[in-house]
């Protein structure tokens, strides 16, 4: 059926595909502690139907994908937590004239924490810690080459968050960006110059403005590495209530030893200290390894604001084949993978939360992933440190009594498929955070699911989940199960 949903159209050179595909799940949760209780728990059963439909373009004029849906939860109890909540990720580029104009789309809605330390529930479908959180963004621009010596961009953006709880703020950002500029492509030495100005207004809180010049020159060592060097100069008011200048210097290099192999580092002192990024990929036939290390500032009161397809879809996409270059059938393939082993493709480790302004965030994660003919390993660990980078004001949330939140995480999925129809999986949670007021919370869980197909395009998964939560208020435990049926149209 999904095959008869998909067009593949030669127009030219260019091969055009397009894939809709449509699905349905329904399902039933029995919660041993359906209020996450740690005095008065008390058993729930819930029902949630989840229409969804994902689409992937690839065509001249539009490259992207969407993945859409939408869940009803009704609780048998007939209590006032039934509810209906939106999943959104989706991102694309529109070509409007002629490889020079264009606008790059993307959207993300899911449920955020509100707080570090707040209640967590192993199932997440009672949490009254989170609120479903929306970012959207549409930035057009142009991009060309001026005598074929130097390359030109020059972009605008507009990015709004929103959360449906009114003790977090929403923000609208906007940034007017321009970048020129020259590669080493065959020489010795490339440079450039870019410049960019933002003004972001927050519901809580002040608003901020923000503007950056600088100029780079880049020096290809070799073929393999180049070395880039930087200065410029910053104003803004994220950390004063007056507007202050700050001097900007900055290196950093990218070096591609092999096929399998990148590395890059670069570091830059800024108003809010040293801010760098440490990026290390390695794989080979059957494995990826990934290291990320930052610290950055973030303008956005969540953390949660960029679109990501999940961890364990990210890595199977890293260990699939670079030779399958057409971005629906990679995406079939891995859609397979997954089904067949009854994995989610938005599995994430790290735990984000709600802020209401800019925070200063340093962030280092591992992942790996081990692929073999039957079964699939995936690992990711993470630590993190998150502080408000305004400190002028209050604004109800975390920061208000913590100068800084530590948080650590790590987890491993391991999925095996016992049969050409039969998959079983497992996956283990382990998370903590740490407030310098002394606030913490930790949450552990365990899941055992087994996942069958019942027909071509439908399946079927049971799952077990165990998990346990404490805070300063107290500790809590919970065990559900639950079952349902997909279906792929």
């Amino acid at each position: 059926m999904a095959e008869s949903r998909a067009q593949t159209v030669d127009q030219g050179t260019t091969r055009a595909t397009v894939s809709i595909e449509p699905s349905i799940s329904v399902g039933a949760t029995l919660s041993s502690n359906g209020n996450a209780s740690s005095s008065n728990a008390r058993s729930e059963l819930s029902l949630e139907v989840t229409p969804s439909v994902r689409a992937l373009l690839n065509t001249p004029r539009v490259r992207g994908f969407v993945d859409y849906s939408l869940s009803a939860l009704y609780y048998l109890q007939g209590n006032s937590r039934n509810r209906i909540s939106n999943r959104l990720n989706a991102s694309g580029t529109l070509e409007v004239w002629d490889q020079r104009a264009f606008v790059d789309v993307s959207g993300m809605i899911s449920d955020q924490s509100i707080s570090a330390f707040g209640p967590q529930s192993v199932t997440s479908l009672s949490d009254t810690n989170r609120s479903e959180t929306s970012s959207f963004r549409v930035s057009p621009y142009i991009r060309g080459s001026i005598g074929g010596l130097a390359d030109y961009q020059v972009r605008y953006a507009i990015q709004t968050l929103n959360t449906n709880t009114s003790i977090r703020s929403d923000s609208t950002s906007q940034v007017l960006s321009g970048r020129l500029g020259s590669r080493p492509v065959g020489q010795l030495l490339g440079w450039y110059l870019d410049a960019s100005a933002q003004e972001t207004d927050y519901t809580l809180g002040r608003d901020t403005s923000s503007d950056i010049a600088r100029a780079g020159v880049i020096i290809s060592v070799t073929p393999q590495l180049n070395v880039t060097v930087s200065a410029g100069v910053e104003t803004n008011d994220t950390i004063t209530l007056e507007r202050e200048s700050y001097n900007i210097t900055g290196a950093g290099f990218d070096w591609r030893p092999s096929l399998q192999t990148t590395f890059s580092v670069s570091a830059e002192n800024r108003y809010f200290g040293t801010g760098y990024n440490v990026a290390l990929e390695h794989r080979t036939g059957r494995t990826i390894w990934r290291y990320i290390a930052s610290r950055s500032a973030s303008d956005s009161p969540t953390q949660s604001g960029s679109v990501s397809r999940g961890s364990v879809y990210d890595l199977l996409d890293a260990l699939l084949d670079p030779r399958v270059t057409d971005p629906i059938e990679r995406d079939r393939l891995i859609r397979i993978r997954l089904f067949e082993l009854g994995l989610p493709a938005d599995a994430q480790v790290f735990q984000d939360f709600l802020s209401s302004s800019a925070t200063l965030n340093r962030t280092q994660q591992l992942s790996v992933a081990l692929s073999g003919i039957r079964s699939v390993i995936t690992f990711n660990v993470t630590r993190g440190s998150t502080s408000r980078l305004d400190s002028l004001t209050t604004l109800g949330d975390d920061f208000d009594s913590n100068s800084k939140i530590d948080q650590q995480s790590w987890g491993a999925n391991y999925a095996h498929r016992v049969t050409p129809l039969t998959s079983f999986n497992a996956a283990y949670l382990n998370q903590k955070s740490v407030g310098s007021s002394g606030a913490s919370s930790k949450r552990q869980s365990i899941s055992l699911g087994l996942s069958t197909r019942l027909a071509p395009r439908t399946n079927g998964i049971v799952q077990l989940q165990f998990g346990r939560f404490n805070n300063s208020a107290g500790s809590y435990s919970d065990t559900a199960l639950s079952g349902r049926i997909n279906h792929r149209f």
